[in-house]
């Protein structure tokens, strides 16, 4: 399993998740220390790593750079 993606809050790892699904990518989230107390606005310090396996890394990577890309731009 290779790591894709590091997220501070849940929330932004979930929408990674589901990008990659829908490109036809399963990854799963990890963390050391994953409360389950509020799910949705967990956070961890650490990260919350999305990890994707070793074959699909380099599809998975080029949609978080294309979905970093368009989060990134501000529109007037």
């Amino acid at each position: 399993m290779k790591t894709v993606y590091t997220a501070t809050f849940q929330d932004d790892a979930i929408v990674i998740l589901s990008i990659l699904k829908s490109g036809g990518i399963e990854g799963m989230m990890m963390a050391d220390n994953m409360l389950e107390v509020n799910p949705l606005f967990h956070t961890d310090i650490r990260g919350i790593s999305i990890v994707v396996p070793d074959e699909q890394e380099e599809d998975a990577r080029a949609l978080v750079d294309d979905y970093r890309k368009r989060s990134s731009t501000t529109t007037p």
